[in-house]
């Protein structure tokens, strides 16, 4: 009786360990997919012959269609049956799921030269953030009593609160900037208050349907376990998912930088000598920022019942950090003294404890 129970304390204990050691692989994986995510438009500095919707067509042909079809194609053991046991609604779902988050891509491009990059990155992550975590989490409310439930809620809300001292320090820096510069016009003013009103909308819109995304993911249990039962892995049964919800983000970028490429005439840059070069640069952020969508995915998994909304934090929280470091790198500060670095630093500082918080709690 007692090696009975001591097999079964040990039996316990063992898969509490597993489960430990499986939510610390997620919280680092979600890391290093939110670093990959704040990287992966850094070629695009090196595409300066093309105009933005010739660049981001092609990233968007790697990104959205041939790397996640190319990968669920190699780890979901059939992969066309699956959607078939899941279900044609579970299928269109997603796939509507992922057409509007290409539908917030697009509307939050067009909003930054409205209202300003800051004013846009302020309001469009934050919906982003807060949708994207607190939406899943909505789904099972007895989390919400639970204390890691209560913890991912605060450090979402710390994340939220570093997004918005980071969205200052670039204001202030793009003032300060501007000021050096004798430019009559402050940063973020619109030419126009119907201009203004239209670019608040549109980052708005934005900030409600980027978060879509991760909706697909949580929404598609029905894709993920038909996968798993098809043969696939728990970690790579996601991948089913993110096919189809990147290819309908395809189909709303693809008409819309149509749209730009035909209204701009810009068609023809795809024709330019010495650009051959761009077509590699342009898949290569289309399959960096995929790679960082798989790794969350897996992050996800692996971080359990919160795992869809503690991940999604910290992966966002993570992409900003970085993308603000890279811009450090790149020079993007290299004018900006003072009050505007050090309000950036607390603001990715209160970032980097919102993520501890969020790991706490997993």
């Amino acid at each position: 009786m007692i090696g009975t129970d001591w097999r079964k304390a040990l039996g316990h204990f063992t898969g509490i360990r597993r489960l430990v050691m499986n939510a610390n692989l997620g919280f680092v994986l979600a890391i290093l997919g939110g670093v990959l995510m704040g990287s992966f438009s850094l070629p695009m500095n090196k595409i300066a012959r093309w105009a933005w919707e010739n660049t981001w067509l092609v990233w968007a042909l790697a990104a959205l269609v041939v790397t996640p079809w190319v990968v669920a194609l190699n780890t979901v053991p059939d992969l066309m049956s699956v959607y078939g046991r899941a279900g044609a609604g579970s299928v269109v779902k997603v796939f509507l799921f992922g057409f509007g988050w290409g539908l917030g891509a697009a509307t939050f491009g067009r909003s930054i030269p409205m209202i300003g990059m800051c004013l846009a990155f302020a309001l469009s992550i934050g919906l982003t953030l807060a949708l994207g975590s607190l939406v899943p989490l909505a789904r099972k409310p007895e989390l919400f009593a639970t204390t890691g439930g209560i913890t991912v809620i605060v450090g979402v809300a710390l994340m939220l609160v570093g997004v918005a001292i980071s969205a200052v320090a670039g204001r202030r820096k793009e003032a300060q900037t501007l000021a050096a510069a004798s430019a009559p016009v402050a940063v973020g003013q619109a030419s126009s208050s119907g201009t203004f009103v239209k670019g608040l909308t549109l980052c708005v819109l934005s900030g409600l349907f980027n978060p879509m995304l991760n909706f697909a993911y949580d929404f598609g249990g029905a894709i993920k376990d038909a996968a798993v039962a098809g043969g696939a892995s728990t970690s790579s049964a996601p991948d089913a998912i993110w096919a189809v919800a990147l290819l309908g983000g395809f189909v709303s970028n693809a008409i819309f930088c149509s749209i730009l490429l035909i209204r701009n005439r810009t068609w023809s840059r795809y024709a330019l000598a010495s650009t051959g070069s761009y077509w590699f640069l342009a898949a290569l952020m289309g399959v960096i920022w995929v790679v960082s969508l798989l790794i969350y995915g897996r992050a996800a998994d692996l971080m359990g019942e919160l795992g869809s909304s503690a991940g999604w934090a910290i992966t966002m929280g993570c992409c900003i950090l970085a993308s603000n470091v890279w811009g450090i790198l790149t020079g993007e500060w290299r004018q900006a003294r003072g009050k505007p670095f050090h309000t950036m630093i607390a603001g990715l500082a209160t970032i980097l404890l919102a993520i501890a918080v969020i790991g706490y709690g997993r």
